[in-house]
Parts: C-alpha cells; structure tokens; sequence
C-alpha cells in the first residue's frame, strides 16, 4: 500500500475545495462546526504518537472523498448501481465490497485510520531510526506551500482554505513532511551500516522482474482459446534453437499489440498470484509453463533483476521504498493505539455528508453576502 503524502494532499486540495471562505472569527474551522471538538484535542495516540482531532477529520474526509470520486467514475461506467442513491448520491449505508458485511461507510472509516496509521508508523519509524527533516527538506516544503498560495490567490486565499479545512499550519507541515521522512528511512535501507539496511539477497521480495506474453481472455476470446493460442506459441518456443531469443522476436511483434511486456518491473502483490508464483521460479533466461489467470494466459521468461537494476538504476529507489512501505505495514499492526474521547467512534458517510453540507450553506450564505454588497454598493452609488 504505497502512500506519497504531498501527492495525496494535493488529491485531497482537488476533491475537497469548497467555495468560498469562512467568517472572521471562525478560528475552529469546519471540523470543529460540525463535530463539537475543538481541532487541537488528541483522540488517537499511536506507540506515543498523538493524532489531533483535526488531522483524525482530514483525513476521514479526504478518504470519504476520495471513495466517492472513485465510485463516481465507475458508475458512468455503469458499475457499482447499487450503491447508488435515486437523486445519485451515494448510499453510505450500502454493502461494500459485496459479500463484506461492511458498509460503504465503515469501508471509507477503515480506509481514513488506515491513512492515518501508516503515517503515524512513518513518523514513528523515522524517530526510532533518527530521521529528521533537513535544511533542504524544509525549503521544498515551504516552496510546495508557496506553490498552494499562489494557487489559492494569495495569503488570505491560503488561510481561508486552511481554515475551511480544519488545518492548521502546523498540521499541514506535518502531512507534507512525512514524504522527506519515508525519503530519509529509504536512504537508511540502502546503506550497510543501518539496521534498516535491505541485503541484495532479499530485493526479490520487494520487487519482480520479468518478459512476458499474455493471451488474454476478452470478448473474442474465451479461457480455453487463450489456454490453445499460448500451448501452441509454448510448443514453438520450446522447438526454437534460442528460445531465449525466440521469445525476444515475438516479444517486440506482440509488443506493439499490447500483448507482451519486456523489463517489466512489479511489486509483489500486483500481479496475479500464479504469474509471480512462477515469475520467482525461473532462472535468468528460463520459459516458465503457461500459466494460467481469471483474465488469460501468460508465458514468462526469467531475468536477472541486478543486471535490470544496473540498466535501471531508478528502480532501485521503488524496491527500497517497496521495503520500508512493507517494513511501515507490519510495523503498523503492532503499533499500541489508545482512544481518547468519541471522536473516532463517529460514522464515516454521516461526517462526510454533514461536511458537504455544512461548506454547501457556507458556500451559499458567502455568495448571498457578496450579491448584497454589490447591491448596496449599487444603491449607493
């Protein structure tokens, strides 16, 4: 589960933004309007860490927001109906996913602690580890929060939607600082001397690498043509007197039909259990059996992964990163969590819509206010 934190922030600015600012003299923000709970309340400590209240709802509605954008866009695709409202709201209350027994609502609370778990285990991590923001991490954040002003419109801009999202300045920093944390703990795990540090015996686990032909099962093509069309390309790739090479020629052809891939680079966990399955039995140069998927059929060679690490020197920062992301997960699930307060025993859906609705009338009290000082000016005049 990889999480870029200034990546996702921005998503958040994106799907979050509502019109207009809120009212001097409102320094408590939106969370605080709709929760009760003041946004400096700790309600989550995590191995020690404290969470305030206001990150707690950030992050809750940054994750409920981000499920219905997602949803949306599956709907016009005519998928996911039944979650779906008459007016097209989203049904909170729905199942999700089928056959769960979870709502769409205790879904979207699941996905915002696990957010926030996982940062926590970051910043945790990076302490434990002695990883500190440098001189050079903290002007990138300030130049990523002179970026957020200027698109904001200004100072005031900035403030207002800070204020509309419950955030402080210092809560802000937090979120943007933990990408300069994982960076630092990636850094520990590629040197020798760390107790982070990941031994090159051990890349496999956090990054594969392979050619591959797929056979795809699709409209034209059922499971058992798929099954056919790959035995017989298997038979004449074993008949080759190079195989290897063999597989090469027919790589670059089914390339440019979308149908093979050559120095491809994955995250364990990405690909179907029986391609990686087979992927990690091969020896450079090796053709696998013809494996078989739900959505078709592959034939596999097997490739040195230092030798496309040496051709590929970037991505040796994405298998670090896959380790310390994997070592942050495990990490997690041990992690002591305290509750403090009811604020996290809150249902997920009903905030979020109480959310929307709150910026919707501050939105439309904001316009009615500018509409009446033009016509005052008017008259005025």
């Amino acid at each position: 589960m990889k999480k870029r934190v200034f990546l996702l922030f921005v998503m958040a600015a994106v799907l979050l933004t509502a019109c207009g600012g809120p009212e001097k003299g409102e320094t408590m923000g939106v969370y605080h309007q709709i929760t009760g709970v003041k946004p400096e309340e700790v309600v989550l400590v995590l191995d020690g860490n404290e969470i305030s209240a206001e990150l707690y709802c950030y992050w809750t509605a940054f994750n409920c927001s981000a499920l219905e954008y997602q949803l949306n866009m599956y709907h016009d695709y005519g998928m996911y109906q039944e979650l779906f409202q008459e007016d097209g709201s989203l049904n909170w209350g729905a199942e999700f996913p089928a056959g769960s027994g979870m709502t769409l609502s205790q879904y979207a609370k699941t996905m915002a602690e696990d957010t926030i778990f996982f940062y926590a285990a970051i910043e945790n991590l990076a302490k434990t580890h002695g990883v500190v923001l440098s001189a050079e991490d903290e002007a990138v954040i300030e130049t990523e929060r002179q970026n957020m002003e200027e698109a904001l419109g200004g100072p005031e801009g900035f403030e207002n939607y800070l204020t509309e999202m419950g955030l402080s300045r210092e809560s802000l920093t937090r979120v943007m600082a933990v990408t300069s944390l994982l960076d630092g703990l990636i850094e520990l795990a590629g040197q020798q001397d760390s107790p982070l540090y990941l031994p090159e015996a051990d890349y496999p686990k956090y990054l594969g690498y392979t050619d591959f032909l797929f056979f795809a099962v699709d409209a034209d093509k059922d499971q058992e043509q798929a099954r056919k069309e790959a035995e017989e390309i298997h038979q004449q790739l074993g008949q080759a007197e190079n195989p290897a090479a063999r597989f090469g020629e027919l790589a670059v052809q089914y390339t440019a039909e979308g149908r093979a891939m050559t120095d491809y680079f994955y995250t364990p966990g990405s690909m179907p259990e029986p391609f990686e399955a087979a992927a990690a039995q091969l020896q450079p140069g090796q053709l696998s059996p013809v494996v078989e998927t739900e959505s078709g059929c592959y034939i596999l060679l097997g490739k040195s992964l230092p030798e496309g690490l040496e051709r590929q020197p970037e991505q040796r920062k994405t298998l670090l990163e896959n380790y310390i992301v994997a070592q942050a997960g495990q990490y997690q699930e041990e992690m002591e969590v305290v509750r403090k307060g009811d604020l996290t025993s809150l249902d997920a859906g009903n905030f979020y819509q109480d959310y929307l609705k709150y910026m919707e009338d501050r939105a439309v009290e904001n316009a009615t206010a500018i509409l009446s000082g033009k016509e005052n000016g008017a008259s005025e005049s």
